[in-house]
């Protein structure tokens, strides 16, 4: 198997719903501990600017968006497959709608003035005026992460009502195996819960707190640190892997190797240009070409994403 790399940081939700999933995928991997705030100069020469938390890493080729890279996870570790066939389309909605809509609701809860009294970030003053410069350069244009508690508390709450009554009948919540709804829930779940001044939000949901201490138990796999050097060094020595799969909509009329630019359409509004390698419903994929480290091959999910010729 090629090296399989994680750039996280500790802080990163969706970095736990990565390394939640790589924990019940019993995966070894090594990873990179990114500085929360930029710069950021290793992460940048292997996304081309992509900006959000975390990326994967295989050899040459680098993953975007923690739906794609769930994907490709379960690729690399087929078994106990997260992705029921049965329902794979309820299955993706669902995890769509927790990773957005929820998420804005966690972000809102995390980020309260009670809940900032307890996090060690924020009793430095010059740290916190660093982060909050960090997050509205990388929010710019975009209105996505803005959620006003007093409409975000009772949706969060609400959720976390529902998710307590289904978790009664079973273990997980879509049956009696964990898939990537569940893992997509825990860590927005596992955000709001971190913040200890907040906790009590989940001492009336105890099938929550069950489920919770459930996909703790998978751990975070085998786990090998290593610098954001020793990564670059990886991609430099390796050759993508990812054959060209165009198939253009009559709305895109898109062409295997044309120069393109992708965009995330909610935050991070940061393109990333080079020649398109892939273009199916489900997958963008573009050709960079790094000065230090050769061709690298940038992958996004279709869904989230905007592709523009340039």
């Amino acid at each position: 198997m090629p090296d399989v790399i994680l750039h996280h940081y500790p802080e990163s939700t969706f970095s736990e719903k990565i390394r939640s999933l790589l924990g019940y995928k019993q995966a070894s991997y090594q990873a990179v501990t990114i500085p929360i705030i930029q710069p950021k100069p290793d992460l940048m020469a292997l996304t081309g600017g992509y900006r959000k938390t975390p990326v994967l890493q295989v050899g040459a080729d680098i993953y975007c968006d923690s739906a794609l890279m769930a994907r490709v996870i379960d690729r690399l570790y087929p078994d106990n497959s997260i992705f029921p066939v049965a329902y794979e389309a309820v299955a993706g909605a669902l995890a769509h709608w927790t990773d957005t809509v929820l998420f804005k609701c966690a972000v809102a809860m995390a980020f309260q003035p009670r809940a900032l009294s307890s996090q060690s970030l924020f009793s430095d003053p010059a740290a916190a005026a660093a982060f909050m410069a960090d997050r509205a350069e990388f929010s710019r244009g975009s209105t996505e992460l803005n959620m006003d508690l007093s409409i975000a508390q009772p949706y969060f709450l609400m959720h976390l009502k529902r998710l307590d009554q289904q978790l009664a009948s079973h273990p997980y919540l879509l049956g009696d195996t964990p898939t990537i709804v569940d893992f997509s829930t825990y860590h927005c779940c596992w955000f709001v819960y971190n913040v200890e001044s907040i906790r009590d939000t989940f001492t009336p949901f105890p099938q929550v707190l069950a489920w919770m201490a459930r996909m703790r138990a998978f751990g975070q796999g085998q786990l090998t640190p290593i610098s954001g050097a020793e990564a670059l060094a990886v991609a430099a020595a390796t050759t993508p892997v990812t054959e060209p799969v165009v198939k253009a909509l009559q709305s895109d009329g898109l062409v295997a190797g044309e120069e393109v630019k992708i965009t995330p359409i909610d935050y991070g509004l940061f393109p990333v240009q080079g020649k398109l390698l892939i273009a199916s419903l489900e997958e963008l994929a573009i050709v960079r070409e790094d000065p230090q480290l050769g061709q690298i091959v940038v992958h996004f999910p279709r869904l989230g994403f905007r592709v523009e010729k340039v």
